[in-house]
């Protein structure tokens, strides 16, 4: 499963920083509210589905972790009944930071092209762009 593969991939990411956004930025969210509500759907199921398995983990709760990736099966299946797939949506990266102790915790957001500086692209944190797009509704 995805879940399975990013946590396995995800454990040496680092959390990556949120920089100001421009004009990408501004065009970013107002294709993400043209996506159908589907993928809305998907997406806020997809992120919830990944933090529940994170924290299933760091627990050490194979019960928790089962269901955390049964409700993201769930949400696919909900994507494809509406014709969609996951191809169609944009969904964020999402990572695991460990943490000291053994602890994890996760980091989800967008990768973009960068509207200004040296760095080829900014981070937009799945929050920043959720309150955006409730802005812009």
């Amino acid at each position: 499963m995805a879940l399975a593969i990013s946590v396995s991939l995800s454990g040496c990411a680092a959390q990556p920083e949120m920089k100001a956004g421009g004009e990408n930025r501004e065009l970013f969210v107002e294709k993400l509210a043209r996506t159908p509500a589907a993928c809305n759907t998907y997406r806020q199921a997809y992120v919830l589905g990944f933090r529940d398995n994170v924290k299933a983990l760091a627990a050490e709760n194979d019960g928790a972790q089962s269901r955390a990736q049964q409700r993201l099966a769930q949400s696919r299946q909900q994507l494809a009944n509406t014709g969609l797939a996951e191809a169609d949506c944009a969904r964020p990266y999402c990572i695991i930071e460990p943490l000291q102790n053994g602890r994890l915790d996760t980091w989800c957001g967008y990768r973009l092209d960068a509207d200004e500086g040296e760095e080829l692209y900014q981070w937009l944190d799945w929050e920043t762009v959720q309150a955006a797009l409730q802005r812009s509704q």
